[in-house]
């Protein structure tokens, strides 16, 4: 360090993911069967990249990862490479048309099915290939913007049209790697479709493989949370079907218009041979709703909590049945009411189920999350384990005054949503979906981005 430049050295390589013909598929509820087949291939990508220090980053074409699944590929990825644990990034792109990944069966510490198990053996597989091919590197960023999302849970919510852009070119010449960051789910495909796919982004990073002969198309999901495609409305908790999708051609054109607009910037980057690359990582520990005040007083607020969920679907007030069965009967009792009424008593119900499996998803009260500023050239980007919202991302960006930078959603396993602490107080955020699938405190996403800050502050790269 000290103000010396190291030669940036970078490596990048793609494994195909194979999934099973029948098996069941991940992201929607409302689907009634497996995978009939494959409409586009599903892959496991990985870059790694060299200069004062190294670390790998693996993007998986998966919807998500549990944490400890997670921790096992960064320990193997480790041994496998002699990176770090620590410097070993694992994300998924969150495509809603991929496998099952054994999240529900790592959560309740059963082993991990066998589909699944490959799947994490390809995670590390493709990060040891990565760091095999590395070769003399430039590396640049630019910036793009697209329009294929829309804030899902407002009308004219926020949405960043911002898609952060860097190119990696081998020393020699040619393109390595296109890296893009955007956030918008990848659900242009609905619960209809029973083909493994990687959604737009796959589509998108064809265009820009195919636009820039040699590069690899290197997809990373932003914040993303309350963004949906624009070929999707507002999600309401009293509709029934919103996971509907569109048309494998409306996917195809979203894709491109990203894959375009990515290309379009990637041509004109020139790279840089000394661009700054490192990383650190620390662990935070944040608490799950309720869990910041005394044992006695959560208690208290789930008991409340039950009874309000009880009363909301007209039940005798000593039942608490398992999730399942809550689900059914939220169904059973909401769907003849008017959506005005059925809309307050659902979210009455998930209200108390968030905070009752919070412990469950988050791996106790009060879990140790896994954080991690990686520099890539000017920009800083920060790990996130949980689907963030738009606000969240912009309130990275907000502090790092200017510089190039993004979250990267769903980054070393998943722990349920993210909002940012405005989210919380927004008029009706009670009935909003992603306030019902977080974890954590109103204020985890501050505690996350000062504690990002605070790393930034200290790298010297």
């Amino acid at each position: 360090m000290n103000g010396v430049r190291h030669r940036l050295r970078a490596g990048a390589s793609r494994v195909r993911l194979e999934a099973p013909v029948g098996g069941p598929m991940m992201g929607y509820g409302a689907r009634s069967a497996g995978a009939l087949g494959t409409r586009d291939p599903l892959y496991a990508r990985a870059l790694y990249l060299s200069e004062q220090s190294d670390w790998i980053w693996i993007e998986l074409d998966l919807c998500l990862l549990a944490p400890s699944h997670a921790e096992v590929i960064r320990a193997r990825v480790a041994e496998r490479t002699g990176v770090p644990a620590p410097r070993v990034v694992v994300a998924c792109t969150h495509t809603h048309s991929g496998p099952e990944t054994g999240l529900f069966a790592a959560l309740g510490r059963a082993p991990t099915p066998a589909p699944a198990a490959r799947l994490l053996d390809a995670a590390v597989e493709v990060a040891a290939r990565a760091r095999a091919a590395a070769v003399p590197a430039r590396l640049g960023i630019g910036h793009a913007t697209a329009s294929i999302g829309r804030n899902r849970r407002l009308e004219g919510g926020p949405v960043d049209p911002e898609i952060l852009v860097a190119r990696i070119d081998r020393d020699e010449g040619g393109p390595l790697a296109v890296v893009y960051i955007h956030g918008c789910h990848p659900t242009v495909l609905g619960h209809d479709n029973l083909r493994y796919s990687a959604d737009w982004p796959g589509a998108a990073s064809r265009g820009i493989e195919a636009a820039l002969p040699g590069a690899l198309g290197f997809f990373a999901l932003g914040a993303h949370g309350d963004v949906d495609p624009r070929t999707r409305g507002l999600q309401d908790l009293a509709l029934a079907d919103q996971s509907r999708g569109a048309s494998d051609e409306q996917m195809e054109a979203l894709g491109r218009e990203v894959g375009e607009a990515v290309a379009q910037t990637a041509a004109g980057i020139v790279p840089d041979a000394d661009a700054p690359v490192c990383s650190r990582a620390t662990s935070v520990v944040v608490p799950v709703h309720g869990a910041d005040g005394e044992p006695e007083a959560r208690a208290a607020a789930l008991e409340a909590a039950r009874l309000r969920a009880v009363s909301a679907l007209a039940l005798d007030p000593a039942l608490d049945p398992d999730v399942g069965a809550w689900f059914r009967l939220i169904a059973e009792r909401t769907a003849a009411l008017p959506a005005d009424d059925a809309r307050p008593r659902i979210a009455a119900v998930r209200a108390y189920l968030r905070d009752r499996t919070a412990p469950y998803f988050a791996g106790g009260l009060c879990p140790s999350l896994s954080l991690q500023v990686l520099r890539l050239g000017p920009a800083a980007l920060l790990t996130l384990p949980a689907e963030a919202t738009t606000d969240v991302g912009l309130a990275w960006k907000a502090r790092l005054g200017g510089a190039p930078g993004s979250v990267l959603s769903i980054a070393n396993g998943w722990f349920r949503y993210l909002p940012d602490a405005r989210n919380f107080a927004e008029p009706e955020a009670g009935q909003h979906y992603e306030i019902l699938m977080s974890t954590f405190v109103p204020d985890a996403a501050t505690r996350l981005l000062e504690a990002g800050e605070s790393l930034l502050r200290s790298m010297r790269c």
